[in-house]
């Protein structure tokens, strides 16, 4: 067999049946290994919205409406339901730029906060992309109303650097060459998680950041109407970090790679 011939039998098409097929079943994998997971996140993302309808239904203590924060917030949970349905299908990468919106919408909302007239700002951009960049990149986007506000911005930078852009990282974190024979090499690009202990650790990290998501968002409009609200995350199961502490652990201790993944993207401390 010529090499010609190696490569053309040994090349394969992706075609949008299989593609739909696979995801199909990673989605019922998922669910079979990690339904409490699934859970979970339920309760988490259940817990977001019910914070944020509090800028709908009540005032600040100074009887100003705060509805205006309804648009990030929004954004942010559209996010935060979108990232977790790629983790669904087995596929991190995605999972995290998807999510990126919600991250920066979030720290917009503490921008926000600390200062309404940074919404107008935010909302003429076009009329001043310098006063714009200025408040709303970099450390601008650092807020004192949202809680771990530059540690968010951190993840922000994480996720623009590792998930964005196709920078070598990017580029060969999901693609791989193996030896067919002695003359033929085979390149693969994966669209999906690959290996199941990384998987999981994204799981972790992303269920740990949205457990800290809620608790800041909770803070930062409870500040706002001065009045607590009854969480479903004072319940033993929480907070994620406790709760699936001993789990983090064994993943970290089986992999530099899972451990960097928990503590840049999910905010764990081991």
């Amino acid at each position: 067999m010529s090499n010609q011939d190696e490569a053309a039998r040994l090349t394969r098409k992706v075609t949008a049946v299989d593609y739909a097929g696979i995801l199909s079943r990673n989605r019922e994998v998922f669910l079979l290994n990690y339904a409490v997971d699934f859970r979970r996140f339920d309760l988490l993302i259940s817990e977001l919205q019910d914070v944020w309808f509090r800028v709908t239904r009540e005032r600040g203590s100074d009887g100003a409406s705060h509805v205006g924060l309804i648009l990030p917030s929004g954004i942010l949970v559209r996010h935060c339901m979108l990232a977790f349905q790629q983790l669904v299908s087995y596929q991190s990468f995605l999972a995290w730029l998807a999510f990126r919106p919600g991250m920066e919408a979030l720290l917009a909302a503490g921008k926000w906060v600390d200062d309404p007239k940074s919404a107008r700002i935010w909302k003429e951009r076009d009329a001043n992309r310098s006063l714009y960049n200025k408040t709303f990149s970099g450390d601008g986007l650092i807020s004192s109303s949202l809680r771990r506000s530059a540690d968010f911005r951190g993840i922000l930078s994480r996720l623009n650097d590792q998930f964005v852009h196709p920078n070598p990282n990017f580029a060969y974190r999901d693609s791989s060459l193996r030896e067919a024979s002695s003359e033929t090499v085979v390149f693969e690009t994966s669209f999906f998680d690959r290996q199941a202990d990384l998987h999981e650790a994204h799981l972790l990290a992303y269920l740990n950041l949205l457990n800290e998501i809620v608790t800041s968002c909770d803070r930062l409009v409870e500040n706002i109407f001065g009045a607590p609200r009854t969480s479903a995350l004072t319940a033993p199961m929480w907070p994620v970090s406790e709760h699936e502490a001993a789990r983090a652990k064994r993943l970290a201790e089986g992999s530099p790679v899972a451990k960097s993944i928990m503590e840049e993207l999910g905010l764990w401390l081991f």
